[in-house]
């Protein structure tokens, strides 16, 4: 517990701890079906906040899973602060450059909106509600779905 209000005081981010207001939100994933009891979770404020939750827990040898619209549960918290990028929303489309800075917190619908004010668009998965971080990792598409389109 001494490392947490370690991690509270080396933050901006909102850290909670299980019994805290708005816990087991936090923790809750996309798909209800996984159970996410993480000692802590953190809901980072900015670059800062996320430089220095992974210094905290590089020292301490915990893994930090990324969730920043609860997709990619595993339900396997051992050992793990969850880390919550939803509010880093900073959605920036350049219509000269035809590129987009967004934020880790933004969602692939987000992005499609911001990019179609200027007539441009972006290569999202099949799902607007994935963060644009989930992109890369699978972009909406379920893991099987590849799979699935083979075997047809």
């Amino acid at each position: 517990m001494n490392d947490l209000a370690e991690l509270r005081r080396s933050v901006r981010a909102r850290v909670l701890l299980p019994g805290d207001d708005g816990s087991d939100a936090a923790r809750r994933p996309w798909n209800p079906a996984v159970t996410q009891d993480v000692p802590a979770v953190v809901e980072a404020a900015d670059v800062a906040d996320v430089a220095a939750l992974l210094r905290h827990a590089a020292a301490r040898g915990l893994r930090v899973p990324a969730q920043p619209s609860g997709h990619g549960a595993t339900g396997d918290p051992d050992g793990a602060i969850l880390l919550r990028t939803r509010r880093l929303g900073e959605v920036a489309v350049d219509p000269v450059a035809r590129t987009a800075r967004v934020g880790a917190g933004v969602r692939w619908g987000e992005v499609q909106q911001a990019a179609g004010a200027h007539g441009l668009t972006g290569l999202p998965g099949n799902s607007p509600v994935v963060s644009v971080t989930g992109y890369p990792l699978g972009g909406g598409l379920s893991w099987f779905s590849r799979a699935v389109h083979r075997a047809l």
